[in-house]
């Protein structure tokens, strides 16, 4: 009969979750991964053929962090033989005179990236118009996660080092108040551990209600677009066509895009917003229509080449946010320091979920994290 003891029990098996079982079972300590779904389903954030990386950010705090990911990911693909992304570069573009925080955040940690302004990046990239009130950042780092790869890849490594993986399971509770093991009871069993890691995405709410501050977990529209000619086709594939971020910060208006891989002859252009979820975590059904109207007009006007009347596909995805637009990293504070959160993702989590998969599994193992994640703390909600 299978052990029911172990080190850490690891609660969600999406990307964050998956790297932080890896990384567990790595350090030797006895994992069991908890899936309520089947494992590489479409309920959470995870699933999907694409994400973006890139070095570039506006909190100096995440370069390390995206550096960690690069590292880990290049190790990765040496050892399986496979390749995980693709590097495509980045295109920022920003009015309101953003650029320049960014770009200094690159300098502190003598990241190679191009500053030029709104009017020169059509030299650059020809699917694009702006003017001089726009300003870009190219970081040529940046490019595109293959996201189904990265999570199937983590998943995988884990089982051969030994970890388990329940899927089809659900925590039902768990109590962490005696002296050294916690329990775990889910629809199928019941379990002990010495820690316990949250890694449950949009779930968070509802198996930690004791966070007594405001997450907003949100459902996105994400829209695929092809070109307005069969002609401008290739200009969308991930040869020509960079990962993008869009800040318009006078309109308060947020886009981000990918070339075709998901859909081939669309890309993957989206507005970074979002409509509320159900009371059981579930996409609604009535969507707003802005969040299809939005992109299109951002089309419309910078990408010519891009057919703005409608999306070709439309798909949906899970972002869980914080109140401060920034990852959930490390144990709760007030509560049993055994009881540890990867949560938070803010739709730009999965590039870093081998870092923060790293930095949750040596705070399971009582050892300093490789990276700093001070900065994701939950004491900075603490009232």
């Amino acid at each position: 009969m299978a052990s029911l003891d172990y080190d850490v029990i690891v609660v969600g098996a999406g990307i964050f979750g998956s790297c932080t079982a890896y990384h567990c079972q790595k350090l030797g300590l006895k994992t069991l991964l908890l899936e309520q779904f089947k494992l590489g389903h479409s309920n959470g954030s995870s699933h999907g053929f694409s994400r973006i990386i890139r070095y570039a950010h506006n909190e100096v705090e995440y370069v390390p962090l995206v550096g960690d990911a690069y590292d880990q990911i290049d190790e990765l693909e040496k050892k399986r033989k496979e390749k995980l992304w693709k590097q495509t570069g980045l295109l920022w573009v920003s009015t309101g005179g953003k650029i320049d925080k960014i770009s200094s955040n690159l300098k502190t940690h003598n990241i190679e990236h191009e500053v030029v302004c709104g009017s020169k990046i059509h030299e650059k990239y020809p699917q694009f118009q702006f003017g001089e009130e726009w300003q870009g950042l190219i970081d040529p780092k940046g490019g595109v996660i293959y996201a189904n790869k990265w999570l199937h890849a983590f998943q995988d490594e884990f089982v051969q080092l030994g970890g388990v993986v329940h899927e089809e399971e659900e925590l039902i509770s768990y109590n962490d108040q005696l002296q050294d093991r916690i329990e775990v009871k889910t629809n199928k069993g019941s379990y002990s551990s010495r820690k316990i890691i949250f890694t449950v995405g949009s779930w968070i709410t509802k198996l930690l209600p004791e966070l007594d501050f405001k997450i907003n977990p949100i459902s996105l529209s994400v829209c695929y677009w092809k070109a307005a000619e069969e002609k401008d086709s290739q200009l969308l594939n991930d040869d020509h066509f960079p990962v993008l971020i869009a800040k318009n910060v006078e309109r308060k208006e947020y886009h981000f895009a990918l070339p075709d891989t998901d859909y081939q002859g669309s890309i993957k252009f989206v507005y970074d917003a979002g409509d509320t979820l159900t009371a059981d975590f579930q996409h609604p059904e009535k969507r707003s229509q802005s969040l299809i109207d939005l992109p299109a007009e951002f089309i419309r006007k910078h990408l010519p080449v891009v057919d703005h009347k409608a999306p070709s596909h439309v798909d949906f995805c899970k972002y869980t946010n914080s109140p401060d637009d920034h990852y959930l990293i490390g144990p709760i504070p007030f509560k049993n320091p055994n009881v540890l959160v990867g949560g938070c993702g803010c739709g730009s989590g999965f590039k870093v979920s081998p870092a923060i998969g790293r930095a949750l599994a040596e705070m399971a193992a009582d050892k300093p994290t490789t990276v700093d994640v001070s900065y994701f703390s939950i004491s900075r909600f603490q009232k």
